[in-house]
């Protein structure tokens, strides 16, 4: 399987860090090819200008670094997002691509009919760290809001759907033991892909 890792924290001692490189190492140990962007490290410029809004609804052709994302998207069978959650939603910088990368005439097409999805045959994987407890995040409605964000908001309307949804809670209060549970959970799934 090709697995394309989308990553979005700035600090490399990042409890996101060692989740994406458990993603790596499980994923490549049971044979499957993995490709990580990180997204701080490329200087992923996030901000969709109008005339390159108006360009995609056109049919011209995307700048360059959408290209080369969206070339990975084309490769990949699962696209996984590694990212913290702030200010309750995913940093400026993921936002970002996502309103760059899936563009109109990519990852959806829309007619007198209404929209179509042109992602189906990608599998989503969702993976957030978020500072407070599930209790409080189940309790305010969080956790639910942030699933349909992601189905139907986002997947759905580009045809597919988030095959799986980790919501890593109470990381900062975190203890190794914690840490290590959530490593190796996150761990088995790749492992058993």
């Amino acid at each position: 399987m090709n697995i394309l890792v989308i990553y979005a924290h700035p600090y490399n001692q990042s409890f996101n860090h060692a989740i994406k490189e458990t993603i790596v190492m499980s994923a490549n140990s049971t044979g499957n090819l993995v490709e990580v962007r990180d997204l701080y490290a490329l200087d992923f410029d996030p901000v969709l200008c109008a005339e390159e809004l108006v360009n995609s609804f056109k049919g011209n052709p995307v700048l360059a670094d959408v290209a080369i994302e969206q070339n990975y998207i084309r490769w990949a069978d699962m696209v996984v997002f590694v990212y913290p959650l702030w200010w309750a939603g995913m940093p400026a910088i993921l936002r970002g691509y996502l309103d760059r990368v899936l563009s109109f005439g990519f990852a959806y097409t829309a007619d007198e009919n209404g929209t179509t999805g042109l992602l189906g045959n990608k599998q989503i994987v969702m993976i957030n760290t978020i500072g407070a407890t599930q209790q409080d995040y189940e309790a305010n409605g969080m956790l639910k809001a942030l699933e349909t964000i992601a189905n139907p908001g986002i997947f759905n309307f580009c045809g597919t759907a988030v095959k799986k949804y980790f919501q890593f809670c109470a990381i900062p209060s975190s203890t190794p033991e914690e840490r290590q549970m959530i490593l190796s959970e996150v761990s088995e799934f790749f492992q058993s892909l």
